[in-house]
């Protein structure tokens, strides 16, 4: 290599193409040393350092033109000023996907929910232990059907899209086992949608419902909240066993909308309702 370093050469040593180098010298961020009388690049390897930095500062998500200016002025503490930015931007960008990755997470666990209920067909009530998980409530827009169902439901993540929150499509309904009990299944109840554990809303419009951990007695049901059919049968299924309610029914919606189909022409929901023995 008498010239020095072939464009090729050059290319492979940083695992770059040779499109890539062409595109460098074309923006002037990296051009060879020499150009032959047949347009053949070749670079000298006192620039090797140079590329180096380049792909280094590329694989850390610094823009081209960034580095070109950053070339134009480069000193230790310019290198400085420009890391501590890129570093602070990487670490928004890895906040945004943590809470990308925790409304994913939480996508997941209804669907998987779903699936094993569809699956093993279970349709009688059971005993599973929630952790505590936090949701923002607001009353149902009335009078209560599926457009209203709708509307209360994005009411709250109108309030939510301004807090930077990520749709999770984890949502329900909040009832009264008092209300259910004596037939009025409306009185008090409302939707809420369910809000990851790095969320801290400042609500106006909505309240923040702390839903405590415990024992819950659940049971799969295809019915929209607001009928209660299915949560007054679990609330007789919970006296017979001699539990009685401790604290508000959750009606979570596993499968919307979204998946109707011939089968399937409401939401299918997993009703909780938090339980405690009942002392003799």
């Amino acid at each position: 290599m008498k010239d020095g370093i072939s464009i090729s050469d050059m290319a492979q040593i940083h695992g770059l193409t040779r499109q890539t180098l062409i595109y460098y010298d074309k923006i002037g961020l990296f051009k060879p040393e020499n150009v032959d009388c047949h347009g053949y690049r070749y670079y000298s390897y006192h620039q090797i350092p140079m590329l180096r930095e380049i792909c280094f500062l590329k694989n850390a998500g610094v823009p081209l033109k960034e580095i070109l200016k950053h070339f134009t002025n480069r000193t230790p503490e310019h290198e400085l000023i420009q890391l501590h930015e890129q570093k602070h931007d990487i670490e928004r960008k890895i906040g945004e996907l943590n809470k990308l990755r925790e409304a994913i997470t939480m996508r997941i666990d209804n669907y998987q929910a779903a699936t094993d209920a569809r699956r093993m067909k279970v349709s009688e009530p059971f005993i599973r232990h929630f952790d505590e998980r936090t949701a923002l409530y607001r009353p149902y827009i009335m009078p209560i059907d599926r457009k209203n169902l709708h509307l209360t439901v994005m009411s709250i993540w109108q309030e939510l899209n301004s807090d930077e929150f990520i749709p999770s499509g984890n949502f329900g309904s909040i009832l009264k086992p008092e209300s259910i009990e004596k037939g009025e299944p409306l009185e008090g109840a409302g939707s809420c949608v369910f809000l990851p554990k790095w969320s801290h809303v400042k609500t106006k419009e909505n309240k923040v419902v702390e839903i405590p951990a415990g024992d819950y007695a659940c049971l799969f049901s295809v019915q929209m909240p607001y009928e209660g059919k299915d949560a007054a049968k679990l609330l007789s299924w919970i006296r017979e066993n001699h539990m009685e309610p401790a604290g508000n029914i959750i009606d979570v919606c596993l499968l919307d909308a979204t998946f109707y189909n011939e089968e399937l022409q409401k939401d299918f929901c997993m009703i909780q309702i938090p339980v405690r023995e009942v002392k003799e």
